[in-house]
């Protein structure tokens, strides 16, 4: 397979896991910080364990890439609580569909970081996936749950932007389970504080879940997601991760026996229509 069609393998692979990620948010019975503490400090174990048995390098190249790994670190775990939170806070369809307009906004503002030409299709694309969410999305009033879970979803995409431009640029001299293990480590170490504030009872139940969400559903997507980055750019990995929404319906129902509203549906089918464009358009070329 050519180097970009494996990678479009990767992160497809990626979002259909994280597509169960909304199942374990909205299943798991503790505070989000812990939950986020929790899934990064398994997580990154799992992660260190698969490096020492590859033999992989682990140590980054120069001693100011500690600062890097630091700042990744920390808008991973930005990204997650106010994910996580949305979660929370409102139903999954409504974060997933929030987070996701943070390819609107790469589309935008990766041609200048990049010096790339920033072409009226990519705009065009972008709009197109933007106007389909907005479809997707119930009317809301700044007054309630819902209107919350959407900000927060935002805010976390725009987290989750600027971490995938900062990734795109240094992908190429670490793997991405060496960028992962460092976000992880990074974010569970500056959530310890809050990991158990008055004391909380973890079952088998909740630490079972909490293993899977760590290790099968966070550590190896995201190595898969951050891998993907060498060779697409972070408008065409951020479009076609609007996949999303749709693997996160499918859990929904199979799982929880969820619908879907007319809507959602005709919302849905246009950003599916942008994404298999910029799929084939990213294979092409």
């Amino acid at each position: 397979m050519r180097p970009k069609s494996v990678s479009l393998v990767q992160l497809n692979v990626a979002v259909l896991m994280w597509g169960g990620t909304a199942m374990f948010a909205k299943g798991i019975a503790l505070p989000v910080t812990q939950v986020i503490c929790l899934r990064s400090l398994i997580g990154a174990g799992g992660v260190l364990l698969v490096l020492l048995a590859l033999r992989s390098p682990l140590r980054v190249n120069q001693t100011r890439h500690y600062g890097l790994m630091m700042i990744l670190g920390l808008l991973l775990c930005l990204h997650w609580l106010t994910y996580f939170k949305a979660l929370k806070v409102s139903t999954a369809a409504v974060a997933i569909l929030a987070l996701h307009t943070y390819p609107v906004i790469t589309a935008l503002i990766e041609p200048f970081l990049f010096a790339e030409k920033l072409r009226k299709s990519d705009v065009a694309l972008a709009l197109l996936v933007f106007a389909g969410i907005v479809i997707m999305t119930p009317t809301m009033s700044l007054s309630n749950s819902t209107t919350q879970g959407i900000v927060l979803g935002v805010v976390s995409g725009l987290f989750f932007m600027v971490r995938n431009l900062l990734t795109r640029k240094y992908v190429h001299q670490y793997s991405g389970s060496a960028l992962m293990f460092w976000q992880m480590l990074v974010t569970g170490l500056v959530l310890v504080p809050w990991l158990w504030p008055g004391g909380s009872d973890i079952s088998p139940k909740t630490g079972g879940l909490l293993v899977l969400l760590a290790l099968v559903f966070t550590a190896l997507p995201h190595s898969l997601f951050s891998a993907s980055f060498k060779h697409l750019s972070a408008k065409t990995v951020g479009i076609i991760a609007t996949l999303l929404p749709f693997y996160g319906a499918f859990f929904g129902y199979l799982i929880h026996d969820e619908t879907l509203a007319l809507r959602t549906v005709i919302g849905g089918l246009i950003v599916l229509a942008g994404i298999v464009f910029e799929t084939l358009r990213s294979v092409r070329t």
